[in-house]
């Protein structure tokens, strides 16, 4: 399904559909909604499972109208309007995280009961203030250090059909990096962290233990910034929990919504 943007960009997006709880999951940059098709499988029993392809990727339109996270946040409180979504549980995989506290920036927590973060730090940029962000990206290396090939985001061995289907899309609706290459830039420059001390919602944060991008310990330092946050550890896991883990991502993520109902 597309609907288009208050700036005129279309966008797709993919809906189980149903009268059910609704969860919106975002893919990081340059991440294919076809690496979510197992765990979507997995939720749809208990809830209607929206997937949102950002401006840029997937089967959503090519544009330099709009590389910024405010922007995305932007598009998200579209979607969220059009649908007339409540309560929503929100799932964002890397930028797709930064894209959901983005939204609280803007908008509040309103139309969200909780949110899950899959392997994003909150500050990408290290420096004396925070040692978990991206890899070795330090403001004395920053912008250049983001125009390297950082290889596979993954560890473990994704699903053969779901891989397949994901590889097919790209063929068919290229991601292009250097045409996107201003969000990622936007995205390195965020700090969440003053958003994190202030959220008034739950938040659940799921880092790959074996992710070549994040030092999963940023998890636990995130938790330590309010009580609503808890961390978990995926094990034998790399950037795409989604895809690498969806059956420990799933049983993670509900026993986080059961807690948050006792």
């Amino acid at each position: 399904m597309d609907f288009t943007t208050n700036d005129g960009i279309r966008l797709h997006y993919y809906d189980t559909g149903g009268t059910k709880p609704a969860i919106i999951a975002i893919p990081g940059i340059g991440g294919s909604s076809q690496l979510w098709a197992r765990v979507a499988e997995l939720f749809k029993k208990n809830f209607r499972f929206i997937i949102l392809d950002p401006r840029n990727q997937g089967l959503s339109q090519r544009t330099y109208q709009g590389q910024r996270i405010s922007r995305h946040a932007q598009d998200l409180a579209e979607l969220l309007r059009i649908l007339n979504l409540q309560d929503v549980i929100g799932i964002g995989n890397s930028m797709g995280a930064a894209n959901l506290w983005s939204y609280i920036s803007l908008f509040g927590s309103k139309p969200f009961k909780a949110i899950v973060d899959l392997d994003q730090s909150p500050k990408m940029i290290c420096d004396q203030t925070w040692q978990y962000g991206f890899k070795d990206l330090t403001w004395n290396n920053y912008p250049e250090y983001l125009k390297f090939d950082f290889g596979t985001a993954s560890y473990a061995h994704i699903d053969d059909e779901m891989f397949n289907q994901a590889k097919l899309e790209a063929q068919q609706y290229p991601y292009l990096p250097a045409d996107n290459y201003l969000c990622l830039l936007d995205h390195a420059e965020q700090d969440w962290r003053d958003v994190l001390l202030d959220l008034d919602i739950p938040l659940l944060v799921l880092a790959g233990e074996k992710s070549p991008f994040f030092d999963y310990h940023f998890a636990t330092q995130m938790q330590d910034l309010n009580p609503k946050i808890k961390a978990k550890v995926i094990s034998n896991c790399g950037h795409l929990i989604q895809a690498e883990q969806p059956a420990a991502m799933y049983a993670a993520i509900m026993t986080f919504l059961n807690s948050c109902s006792e």
